[in-house]
């Protein structure tokens, strides 16, 4: 009976080293590029097409964002933010109580989608992909 314990242990704790290394946070660092699309309209926000520059963080399981978008065929700044990651759930969030704003993205493979939630309510949702 110990035996069969210590092979679906041995199983368990395989699969869970299969999925961290099929899925390694290290794949995140790099150019991505997408839709910033808005929710609200009659507000300030406008459509973009978006570019972040994501670069490993100074603390374990965080990134940092450059977050760009594409003005007359060129780059402007909008920003930088710090993101934690989930590595179980492939998710990227930064949250700022003092801007009441809530950037969450799920990662799947060499694709991001995101969300913007500012107030409360569903502000921009963003697609993107890594550039190669």
């Amino acid at each position: 009976m110990k035996i069969i314990y210590s092979i679906l242990l041995l199983l368990i704790m395989s699969a869970a080293y299969g999925r961290s290394a099929v899925f390694n946070d290290s794949l995140i660092a790099g150019t991505w590029k997408g839709t910033s699309i808005c929710q609200v309209k009659n507000s300030p926000c406008h459509d973009e097409i978006a570019i972040y520059h994501i670069s490993k963080g100074d603390k374990p399981s965080t990134y940092q964002f450059v977050m760009n978008k594409i003005v007359n065929g060129k780059e402007e700044d909008m920003g930088i933010l710090q993101y934690s990651y989930d590595a179980v759930a492939r998710t990227l969030t930064n949250i700022d109580e003092n801007r009441k704003t809530t950037w969450k993205f799920v990662v799947k493979n060499d694709t991001m989608d995101g969300t913007l939630f500012y107030k409360g309510e569903l502000y921009r949702i963003i697609k993107l992909s890594k550039e190669k």
